[in-house]
């Protein structure tokens, strides 16, 4: 067992919206961000430029995790999207022409709060080879002072941000042991059969998140299946692989890195 230094944050909103990647007729959502969306956010925070965050928190200089705070649900609208594939003044105004309509009309897919809930609430785990990085993301979170306004997904996600946790945490290998896991969980990560029935939990398969990227945008690494639970709750499952433990409001918090 080791200890090391964690950052935790939370990150809410209204609604959000995470593209799944290989979706191009219909924008459909993942639940929870990925991590490539989460070191872009972290990025929009310390005022990172355009793909540097994919090399600086790369898995072999950071680990990110991610615990749902509230029950998520789905809900799909339809949006006027600008019509682009041909620059003029009217396309960008979304103004009909010769060439055809302005805008686009397209399903898109949101993750909203369940009700009574009204804001999602997703929390944050990450920890970093560089802790002068980490210090100034840390010191910005306190002051609330973002280089660009985060959000979740696009920009009109508008979102905000809420220190929770800045310290030591406690970091273990485990060969099987069950532990009440309270973040996304990697499938790889669960032994066979290692999921304990219980009462209230509702598991979802995430499946297919995209893999991580060079800062030229190529893809690395292998895609990753993820499980859920959609209202919040901790799921027991038996591990193989690293589990880490840090007390927030006075208990134990168990989770996994994405």
């Amino acid at each position: 067992m080791s200890r090391k230094q964690v950052l935790v944050f939370d990150v809410y909103g209204y609604m959000a919206h995470f593209r799944r990647f290989y979706s191009n007729v219909t924008s459909l959502t993942y639940y929870f961000p990925p991590r490539n969306t989460l070191s872009g956010l972290m990025a929009c925070v310390l005022g990172i430029p355009r793909d540097g965050h994919y090399g600086r928190f790369s898995r072999d200089r950071s680990d990110i995790g991610l615990a749902v705070l509230t029950p998520l649900r789905k809900l799909r609208f339809s949006v006027n999207i600008l019509d682009t594939d041909q620059i003029s003044y009217k396309k960008f105004r979304g103004i009909s022409d010769e060439s055809g309509p302005g805008r686009v009309p397209t399903v898109t897919e949101f993750v909203l709060p369940a009700p009574p809930y009204t804001r999602l609430r997703y929390r944050v785990f990450v920890t970093h080879e560089d802790s002068e990085l980490l210090e100034e993301l840390h010191n910005r979170l306190l002051m609330r002072r973002y280089a660009i306004q985060p959000a979740l997904g696009p920009a009109y996600c508008l979102a905000d941000l809420e220190h929770v946790y800045y310290g030591e945490f406690e970091l273990q290998d485990s060969d099987g042991e069950e532990f009440p896991i309270g973040t996304v969980i990697r499938q790889d990560l669960v032994a066979e059969q290692g999921i304990s029935p219980t009462e209230g939990v509702k598991i979802v398969l995430e499946e297919r998140l995209p893999p991580d990227f060079t800062e030229k945008r190529q893809p690395m690494g292998p895609s990753y299946n993820y499980l859920l639970e959609v209202s919040g709750k901790p799921i027991r499952v038996r591990i193989r692989g690293r589990v880490f433990a840090v007390k927030l409001e006075g208990r134990n918090f168990y989770g996994v890195f994405m």
